[in-house]
């Protein structure tokens, strides 16, 4: 893999919040355990992700590193991912008890079902 790849540019990112709002009025939801997904087709092509902890979840120590997993593990899976969408993923208070691997399990669950409608 050329390096670089595997980088979280900010092209792959949503950022604003008119994207955001988007995506979880009119997509199409995908639950795994800790994380809800919500995706939408967009017509641009490029795939794109924006991660949401809220407050609910923990303190600031317990979303950052939630927030972290989940940057790596779409860092590490994004070309397994289908191609012109938007994908906004949201952690569950579990999220804050689940470890690593828990949360790679729930992550794979969402990538599986993403693939499955729409590639």
């Amino acid at each position: 893999m050329p390096a670089g790849a595997e980088r979280f540019r900010k092209e792959a990112r949503l950022r604003r919040r008119s994207e955001f709002l988007r995506v979880q009025e009119k997509g199409q939801k995908i639950t795994a355990d800790c994380l809800l997904a919500l995706v939408l087709p967009n017509p641009s092509g490029e795939t794109r992700v924006g991660l949401t902890v809220s407050n609910k979840v923990g303190n600031s120590v317990v979303r950052n590193k939630i927030r972290r997993r989940l940057r790596e593990l779409y860092r590490k899976r994004q070309l397994l991912l289908p191609k012109g969408i938007d994908l906004v993923v949201i952690a569950r208070n579990s999220a804050a008890q689940a470890d690593f691997a828990a949360m790679t399990r729930a992550f794979e669950r969402v990538t599986g079902e993403l693939v499955r409608r729409f590639s």
